[in-house]
């Protein structure tokens, strides 16, 4: 009997080595800091979908698309998001070293301008002359130059203020900016925060102004996610569970957050999921077809877009959307 219990003991820690060996290890960057709208990161780890998936996933925020897509490609991340016109815009700058997106999470962008009524910015033609506040990289920045063109703008008429992300709202409120530019969920919950009134603020959202691109994606290497092709399709389907659940229990994914930075203000945070969620992930495009399950002449149109604003070559199809590892059709659609 006792050699029967120390076999079972030894071949039990066997088999628990070996399950644990099994885990893949993956180094994840978002595209921001722990905020409501990128709760959708603790909702996977959390729901136990990472751990269903035998992936191991370290999350780590950013400073913005531009920071995460750098230290991607520096191999110091394995999986990262980014905004879709700041990744056409890297691989522009790095043709040899490109990265492409697996899955595009907000089928509208939020990159936008915000303004506050007592500056007198009403449409975009008002901006001329004036100050705008943002971090360099950023998506809403980058992409400025085909915001300036949709609204016949001369984008050497603004004169832009570089700023860490979380002081555009200190110096707008301020006066110290006329305007700051960025994801407008983040834009808006930091004014709220600041105790200004939502009727006092002006929201110049960059897709109802001419520019309908794609947002926040998926982004990884093509070699990694070649190499790691089950580890991939267990990420991206997490991903896309995560989306549901933070749509259908957006107070479960905020509580879930706030593990990740207890700091946070739930009331605030679930305020910006709740808008990421109805105005970025949520359209017309997504309740009919489903998470990206955009057509090809879509896709067409944005790449044109993005590269004549940004005065780049456009970059054929496959080179920056890579959909292999996306789970079916049905699981892609929305309840």
């Amino acid at each position: 009997m006792k050699r029967y219990v120390a076999a079972l003991v030894v071949g039990s820690a066997f088999f628990a080595g070996s399950a644990h060996a099994e885990m893949t290890p993956i180094r994840f960057i978002m595209d921001w800091a722990f905020e409501g709208a990128q709760a959708i990161w603790p909702t996977a780890a959390e729901s136990g979908c990472f751990a269903e998936q035998r992936l191991d996933v370290k999350i780590d925020r950013s400073f913005g698309s531009g920071d995460a897509l750098s230290k991607l490609a520096s191999g110091a991340y394995d999986i990262g998001v980014a905004d879709f016109s700041s990744l056409i815009n890297y691989d522009a700058a790095h043709p040899d070293d490109k990265i492409a997106a697996v899955l595009v999470i907000s089928e509208r962008s939020a990159m936008s301008i915000v303004t506050l009524k007592k500056y007198n910015i009403a449409r975009p033609q008002d901006l001329v002359g004036k100050r705008i506040a943002d971090q360099q990289g950023e998506a809403s920045r980058v992409m400025f130059p085909a915001f300036a063109k949709a609204n016949n703008i001369d984008p050497s008429s603004i004169t832009w203020i570089s700023v860490a992300p979380n002081l555009r709202q200190p110096i707008l409120v301020k006066g110290e900016a006329d305007a700051a530019a960025g994801h407008r969920f983040t834009i808006l919950v930091g004014l709220r925060a600041l105790g200004v009134k939502d009727e006092e603020i002006t929201l110049l959202p960059y897709a109802d102004w001419g520019v309908r691109a794609f947002g926040n994606s998926v982004v990884v290497k093509r070699q990694w996610a070649s190499a790691h092709p089950e580890a991939m399709r267990g990420f991206v389907k997490c991903a896309v569970t995560a989306v549901k659940l933070s749509i259908a229990k957006p107070e479960q994914s905020i509580a879930w957050l706030k593990k990740y930075n207890s700091l946070i203000d739930e009331r605030f945070e679930l305020q910006g999921l709740e808008f990421s969620n109805k105005l970025a992930i949520i359209t017309d495009e997504t309740k009919k077809n489903g998470l990206s399950t955009f057509s090809k002449e879509r896709l067409d149109q944005i790449l044109t877009q993005i590269s004549d604003a940004l005065q780049v070559k456009k970059p054929a199809q496959d080179e920056v959307w890579v959909p292999e590892y996306l789970p079916s059709q049905a699981e892609l659609k929305l309840q």
